[in-house]
Formats: C-alpha cells, sequence, structure tokens
C-alpha cells in the first residue's frame, strides 16, 4: 500500500522581501487519517503520513500492550475507504490473538494528532501495563553516539523536502544504521521503528533510538516496550521522560545545540 500514497503534495505560496511579493511552489508533508481496527472493534483514529503503514499499525499495537509479541498478531490489511461523509481514510484492520475484550479505551472515540501519542487515553498509566525495565549490559561510546546526530540528516529526506517531518532511526553499538522510518508525528515514526523491528525480528538489546524530536514521556515507555536501552533526542526532555527513563533503566541523552546532556543510567557510556 505504501507505494500508492504521496508523503508530500505541493502548494502555492507567496513570500515577500524587500518590499516585493513572489510566488513560489512549496512541498508539505502529507497529513491523513488511519483508522485501526483491532479484532473488528475500533481502537483508534491517527493522523499520520502515509509510509510504512503496516510497520506503524503493529508498532501502535505493540506499544500499547495488546500484544507482546509479533507472532500474536494474525492478520493485518491496509486499505483505502470513502466514509459516508465522503471523508477518504485509509484503514487497517488487524487481527491479534484474542485475550478477551479490549481495554475501556478501545471505544472508537479515542484521536491521536500529530502532536499527541496518548491523546484520548483514559489514563496514561494503561501505556505501562505489562511493562519492565530494560535489560542491556551493552555499553556504548560517546563519540559515537554524539556522530549519530551529525549524521540525523541522511536519513530524512521527507524532512528535507518538506522541512515539517520528524525521522527515527535506529543505530547498533557500531554506529551502523540499522533501519528509519519518518512521520509528521515523532511518536508515529518510532511506532514505526518498533514495528519494524518487529517484523523484521531485530533485536532491541544493544540498539540506540536517535530521534529528530523531544523525549516526552510516551516517547520512553514506548521505548521502554521495544526495550532499547539507549533513546537521544535532538532537544531538551520533560520532567516526566527523565524520571520514566531512570524507572525504566534507559539511558536518555539529549544532543540540543551541538552539546550532550546525560540524565540517567551514564553507566552505560564508556568514557564514564
Amino acid at each position: 500500500m505504501d507505494d500508492y500514497h504521496k508523503t508530500y503534495l505541493t502548494f502555492r505560496s507567496f513570500t515577500m522581501a524587500g518590499g516585493k511579493i513572489s510566488r513560489e511552489k512549496t512541498a508539505l508533508t502529507v497529513e491523513t487519517p488511519l483508522q485501526i481496527i483491532v479484532n473488528g472493534q475500533t481502537h483508534i483514529l491517527i493522523m499520520f503520513t502515509p509510509q510504512k503503514i503496516r510497520e506503524l499499525v503493529i508498532g501502535f499495537v505493540f506499544t500499547e500492550g495488546l500484544i507482546k509479541d509479533f507472532k500474536e498478531i494474525k492478520d493485518c490489511k491496509v486499505s483505502d475507504v470513502r466514509k459516508e461523509d465522503g471523508e477518504e481514510v485509509i484503514e487497517a484492520r488487524i487481527e491479534i490473538v484474542s485475550k478477551g475484550p479490549l481495554s475501556s479505551v478501545a471505544s472508537g472515540k479515542r484521536v491521536s494528532y500529530s502532536s499527541c501519542g496518548i491523546c484520548g487515553t483514559e489514563n496514561y498509566n494503561q501505556m505501562k501495563t505489562g511493562l519492565k525495565r530494560v535489560k542491556s549490559a551493552h555499553r556504548f561510546t560517546m563519540d559515537m553516539l554524539e556522530g549519530l546526530s551529525n549524521r540525523l540528516e541522511e536519513f530524512q529526506p521527507l524532512y528535507t523536502r518538506t522541512g515539517g517531518a520528524h525521522a527515527a532511526v535506529l543505530f547498533d553499538s557500531k554506529g551502523e544504521q540499522t533501519l528509519h522510518c519518518e512521520d509528521m508525528g515523532r511518536h508515529n515514526a518510532l511506532d514505526k521503528v518498533i514495528g519494524s523491528t518487529l517484523i523484521r525480528g531485530i533485536s532491541s538489546e544493544d540498539k540506540v533510538l536517535v530521534s529528530s524530536g523531544r523525549a516526552s514521556l510516551e516517547m520512553i515507555l514506548k521505548t521502554a516496550r521495544a526495550g532499547f536501552p539507549v533513546f537521544v533526542a535532538m532537544s531538551r526532555p520533560t520532567s516526566r521522560a527523565v524520571e520514566a527513563a531512570r524507572f525504566y533503566n534507559i539511558t536518555l541523552i539529549d544532543m540540543a545545540r551541538d552539546t550532550n546532556r546525560i540524565y540517567t543510567h551514564v553507566r552505560r557510556i564508556k568514557e564514564f
């Protein structure tokens, strides 16, 4: 399905410089609705960029705690649907191993916008159900980690074109890129990466997750469920992100403004 959806559209725009108005074309990141239906029950409507759709859906149901393993997915079908009001949405119907009724948040009333990974959740503590502290004995050099932030643009073709997309990039302990994803929302990009690791059977214990956005609570909870030991962000984290990273044994680093700040579990950095 991904090959049939555009990730950016071009619009006419105007600029003013030196008192002169000029016309130009501007590429903008596509925002489109994705309705996820789990075992026949509408779960959530996500606003996202239509790329790596299956990966996003699988990553999302995993980070929501609906599955613990890729083997619990029985089927996942993605299709374009036109609603009765004429609205076009992408619909993902995913069948998972039944464990009884879905939680009360799966009422069809949840909406997740690009800036909010847990919008509509009745209680964010539900996101922590089944979470465990990350177990990883791997250590990483600060030189390598700092080099990753300088390479981030290599994996942001959509951002380069539009200036309006986030990236999540997974590296191994040697600094080799494993996979990368982009989306209008930073939490969507992370779910795409997580879904990709599940589909491909990629281990998490020696990986570094680099995000172009900030580290917030839901980003750290998703990282903990995936089992990534290091999270590197390009801007300052929130207070709850630091608290969660400390509790779930994740090394949290920000590389904002050509600096580095390590907030939690510095023992994973070889130089310390």
